[in-house]
């Protein structure tokens, strides 16, 4: 595998950590979780087990989507050869208003938005049910979601031919916050005050940080291959 793989393979892992310390899906996950707790008749062995799902429920719900879609793209002859033509061009100005957007230079308007209400869920309880409203809510995109899964992962997918893969990774990036607040749910609701604090803290730093490396990383690109500079 190609040195441009492994940076694109790391890039969806970590967009999907950064995602779901975003406020958004974090509100979502923190929601779905404590409904799935509540619902559990032996809590501390069922909220692991469920939340397990959840998340996996989510991963799976990105790479569903993810796969269908990059496979579309290659599929399409003229798409496929845009993408090894000019996918580094394409990628150029796509990292850069992804970073810009991270920034919130576009404002903050749409930051809570959410299709989804936990409370409106009404599936049975049980490992189905969780596996269920995690690939639910993860396909109900916060605008930060859905700007780094298809402003990100699925160009970077395509790019490198990689419908399975670079999805996955940004599933299990998104699964793997979720799971650590399954833990900390399975050792008390009043551990989870805690740990959201740590999550914001961590997303002041990793969101702007991840944000400065995607606009640096476009402009690069822009210099290199479609300015011929670098």
């Amino acid at each position: 595998m190609s040195a441009e793989f492994w940076a694109a393979a790391i890039t969806a892992l970590w967009t999907g950590v950064v995602t779901s310390a975003s406020p958004c899906p974090l509100a979502t996950n923190i929601a779905a979780l404590t409904y799935i707790s509540k619902h559990s008749g032996s809590r501390r062995l069922a909220v692991l087990i469920q939340g397990g799902l959840y998340a996996f429920g989510r991963a799976l719900a990105y790479i569903l989507v993810g796969f269908l879609l990059v496979k579309s793209f290659l599929n399409a002859p003229s798409f496929s050869f845009f993408m090894q033509k000019y996918g580094s061009q394409a990628l150029s100005p796509l990292l850069v208003l992804a970073g810009m957007y991270m920034l919130e230079m576009f404002g903050r308007g749409f930051e809570g938005f959410s299709l989804f209400d936990v409370s409106k869920f009404r599936a049975k309880r049980g490992a189905l049910s969780s596996l269920l409203m995690g690939f639910v809510f993860a396909l109900a995109f916060c605008p930060v979601s859905a700007a780094l899964y298809f402003g990100v992962v699925i160009p970077l997918a395509a790019r490198n031919s990689a419908a399975f893969s670079l999805p996955f990774l940004y599933g299990l990036g998104t699964a793997l916050p979720v799971i650590g607040l399954a833990v900390f749910l399975d050792l008390g609701l009043k551990k989870l005050s805690a740990v959201t604090g740590l999550a914001a803290k961590f997303e002041n730093y990793a969101k702007p940080a991840t944000a400065w490396i995607f606009i640096a990383c476009g402009v690069y690109l822009g210099l290199r291959y479609i300015f011929n500079i670098i």
